[in-house]
């Protein structure tokens, strides 16, 4: 290919990686800038130039947020990635139309909107009315108060998170599946291996990229949820289910601290950031 060749290319993608930019990256740029003022509702807004990234980082209520959405994410991520995993291998094994429909049962909660999901939930577990409390007052055992109770609140909104993207792992996990050789098992078969063997030394290491994928995207997604917290528990009781989105969205549209819910969405954009370059190191490490 000719230098020619190549700058006639660069020429032919570079209008849409120009669009691409400027739409990926000028709202960070300006919410950077929009993060280095003093922002307050009722307020005179004055420059205060990396005071509000000093803030975060004196802020004993942001550490414990920052624990909390670190167990959110890691149990949320971990229970999906286990479940996804048996449930992929398992649909592998099944026929086709059944594999289909399960399949299919197994999609559903992912295709469904996060708030009506999460509603679904509410209306299911709230204390007083929901259909979960009614049927363990008819079986007259004590009302567990699931909303109520920090540890199962939390432990709650985990349960949703997998519910919700439960379906997408699977997709994905299952795709990995179907692209492995039936050649392989059925050579470790007359090798005189046994099913977990095959499992764990065969299939388990040809499903690494898409086990990478999942993995990261549902540490992004869940990092970044809003959605499910604040409809199912508001960031409660307490703090309990208080985590890094909670946080921005109660700074900015609560009390109206623009400068530092700028700052800390802007930390958290970074932090995606960087789990992303991990991804792809570790990616091509793998390979």
């Amino acid at each position: 290919m000719t230098m020619y060749s190549r700058l006639t290319g660069v020429n032919y993608v570079l209008p849409a990686m120009a669009l691409l930019m400027l739409v990926l990256f000028s709202p960070v740029l300006y919410g950077f800038w929009f993060s280095l003022f003093r922002i307050q509702y009722g307020a005179p807004t004055d420059f205060a130039g990396l005071e509000n990234y000093a803030r975060l980082l004196d802020d004993p209520v942001l550490a414990a947020t920052l624990e909390r959405s670190a167990v959110f994410t890691c149990a949320a991520v971990a229970l999906t990635l286990v479940i996804a995993l048996a449930l992929a291998v398992w649909i592998n094994r099944l026929g086709q139309r059944l594999g289909f429909v399960v399949q299919m049962i197994v999609i559903l909660p992912w295709i469904i909107s996060t708030v009506v999901a999460t509603l679904l939930f509410r209306w299911v577990f709230v204390s007083d009315i929901g259909l979960a409390g009614s049927l363990v007052r008819m079986a007259g055992i004590a009302d567990m108060q699931l909303l109520n109770s920090p540890g199962s609140a939390m432990a709650l909104l985990i349960g949703v998170s997998v519910w919700k993207r439960l379906g997408y792992a699977v997709i994905i996990l299952l795709a990995g599946l179907k692209g492995i050789p039936e050649d392989y098992e059925e050579a470790a078969k007359i090798d005189g291996a046994n099913r977990w063997q095959i499992f764990w030394l065969i299939v388990l290491p040809l499903l690494k990229t898409p086990l990478l994928l999942v993995t990261i995207v549902l540490t992004l997604s869940n990092l970044n949820t809003v959605e499910t917290p604040l409809v199912l528990t508001g960031g409660g009781p307490g703090d309990a289910t208080r985590i890094l989105p909670i946080e921005v969205f109660e700074r900015a549209f609560v009390n109206f601290d623009l400068g530092s819910a700028t700052a800390l969405a802007l930390a958290m954009f970074a932090g995606n950031i960087i789990l992303v370059l991990a991804y792809v190191r570790l990616a091509k490490w793998k390979a």
